[in-house]
């Protein structure tokens, strides 16, 4: 293994315990505050699947955004493969939580921790190779994971404030969803 792609990795698990530390406080943070609206983008409003997701979007996009770049690999592929790994992360938790909870009829927090924790892993996963195999040079492959992202960007920034009346926006136990009113 090259320095280079070693880097790259322990970018990619930097990036994981990051997403994981943040997200999970982010999870929290919403309610601390009473409810600010603006925290409503970026914090967990209620318990649906749809917020859950925003945990570990944000700080992924962050850690993207803002830490210390590995093996000179350019800002714009960086976020780029972070696009491609943030939605890989996304559709895992879709799938993992929406699979055990049809087989078990219920959620588990465990699980859904694991779940969390596991999607996460993966999406960093994917993030390091495209980067490690300079997927992200490709000016196609630039344009899609920056267009991934940048879908992202607008998906959770309008369903946090307007969401839609679908089964990942609505909590389950309470049907709330959205922000809950004041």
């Amino acid at each position: 293994m090259t320095d280079r792609a070693r880097r790259i990795r322990a970018f990619a698990l930097g990036g994981a315990a990051f997403m994981v530390v943040t997200g999970s406080g982010l999870h929290f943070l919403f309610d601390a505050t009473g409810g600010w609206p603006p925290l409503a983008l970026v914090a967990a409003v209620n318990e649906s699947v749809w917020e859950h997701l925003k945990l570990a979007f944000w700080p992924g996009l962050a850690w993207a955004a803002l830490a210390p770049r590995p093996g000179g690999v350019p800002r714009a592929g960086l976020l780029a493969a972070q696009g491609a790994g943030l939605l890989l992360t996304a559709v895992l938790i879709v799938a993992v939580f929406t699979g055990y909870v049809a087989i078990l009829g219920d959620n588990l927090l465990a699980l859904d921790i694991g779940t969390f924790v596991i999607a996460i892993l993966a999406g960093q996963a994917l993030c390091a190779a495209l980067l490690i195999r300079g997927a992200m040079r490709h000016p196609a492959m630039l344009r899609a994971g920056l267009g991934l992202l940048g879908l992202q960007v607008l998906a959770y920034g309008l369903f946090s404030f307007l969401p839609p009346d679908h089964w990942l926006f609505i909590e389950a136990g309470s049907g709330l969803r959205g922000i809950p009113a004041p």
